[in-house]
């Protein structure tokens, strides 16, 4: 792999050089887990200690991020070194980059920017909001000329780094739902795609419908639902409050989590949903796994839809019906919005692309040809929680305000 024992340059730089190399190449995209340091020793012809100083080295700078009993993964694609005419960079702040959903907007925003002469630069904010604004600061500072960026909050509120942003006129675009008319986005019209759910349930004659979303009150959930409800009121029906639930876990890397725990808690009830939307593809996917555990059958006593259309959906234990985000249209224009504000036109702030109803077997519609096999599913497992149910949760408040 080019590495010459009788170089002046020490062993371990000529390895952390290759792999930077790999990384500004594209040959290791960001997010690539590298191979076990017995592996990469072996590879390289050098012993363990040369590999950990490599690697210590490119994560000291950034370059790479380690993850205690996980591995090593790729976390900033750095500038080359010459970077694309004459410097033109723009930025990516993701709060993971295992997100199975934004790392594919990513990589398509990558290939966009890669087509039109521009290098992006990625860095991950490790689901802190502190890194988010240390990195937005870090690109500003590189000389990056835009940001794209996904929020760590799920408040839906730009945050205080991205404010800042807002105030200075600095272009940048978020691509998780930020609420704000005046707050640049590009994303997926999220009432559609929960009016396309509610539509495609009751057409398959479900009647007891459930939702879960994130938070009860939150933006981006009440969205979803308010089509999903839509759909239900304009058929005579309605989405039973005793059935919507929110995820008792916080973070997106806790989604599956609280899916399987209301799975389970919906397994146990006397009286069950007979359809569930889902906020998102991770906690349909626990929903359903859950579900499978406790015995009920889906979809023939529970009909399952989620939102994304993340890879896992298809190989689900029941391939899940889900609403497609056009992650590759969502990247693209990401960038493209950037691009023409560089040039100094004046795109649409709110951009809403439209959904797409993707339809597998959890439904219980007929399999679209090519939509995905069942495969295997890991099912977790969860301490004790307190489960409300959005009935429930309003009995609560209701009488808390009746003791104050």
């Amino acid at each position: 792999m080019g590495i010459d024992p009788g170089a002046a340059t020490p062993l371990y730089q000529q390895v952390a050089d290759d792999i930077r190399r790999k990384i500004v190449s594209g040959e290791m995209p960001v997010g690539t887990q590298l191979p076990p340091h017995r592996e990469l020793a072996a590879s390289y012809g050098v012993s363990l200690i040369t590999i950990n100083k490599a690697l210590s080295g490119l994560v000291s700078h950034g370059v790479l991020h380690s993850r205690v009993g996980r591995g090593t993964f790729v976390a900033v694609r750095p500038a080359p070194a010459h970077p694309p005419r004459g410097g033109e960079l723009l930025g990516f702040v993701l709060r993971d980059m295992s997100s199975p959903y934004f790392s594919l907007v990513a990589h398509a925003a990558q290939q966009r920017a890669d087509a039109v002469g521009y290098g992006l630069l990625f860095s991950s904010s490790s689901n802190r909001l502190d890194r988010e604004e240390e990195q937005i600061h870090r690109f500003r500072d590189l000389g990056v000329r835009g940001l794209i960026v996904v929020s760590m909050s799920r408040t839906y509120r730009i945050t205080g780094a991205v404010e800042e942003l807002h105030h200075s006129g600095f272009p940048y675009v978020m691509v998780s739902f930020t609420a704000g008319e005046d707050v640049p986005f590009v994303g997926l019209d999220l009432d559609r795609a929960g009016y396309l759910a509610g539509e495609h349930l009751i057409e398959l004659g479900r009647t007891r419908l459930g939702y879960l979303g994130d938070k009860f009150g939150s933006a981006n959930g009440e969205l979803r639902a308010s089509g999903y409800r839509r759909a239900a009121r304009e058929r005579g029906l309605t989405v039973d409050p005793a059935f919507v639930f929110e995820y008792p876990y916080n973070g997106e890397w806790n989604d599956y989590r609280s899916g399987y725990a209301i799975g389970k808690h919906i397994a146990r009830l006397p009286s069950k949903p007979d359809a569930m939307f889902v906020f998102n593809d991770l906690g349909a996917l626990g929903l359903l796994d859950a579900l499978l555990d406790g015995g009920v059958r889906v979809p023939d006593d529970i009909a399952v839809v989620g939102l994304d259309d993340i890879e896992l959906a298809a190989r689900a234990r029941v391939p899940l019906t889900t609403v497609r985000q056009p992650t590759d249209r969502i990247g693209a224009l990401a960038v493209e919005t950037l691009l023409a504000k560089l040039r100094g036109a004046r795109p649409p702030v709110r951009q809403l692309l439209e959904p797409t109803l993707i339809v597998r077997r959890s439904c219980g519609a007929p399999p679209r040809p090519g939509e995905g096999e069942a495969g295997d599913g890991d099912a977790a497992r969860d301490s004790a929680l307190t489960l409300r149910s959005l009935a429930a949760h309003t009995a609560y408040r209701r009488a808390r305000a009746a003791e104050s």
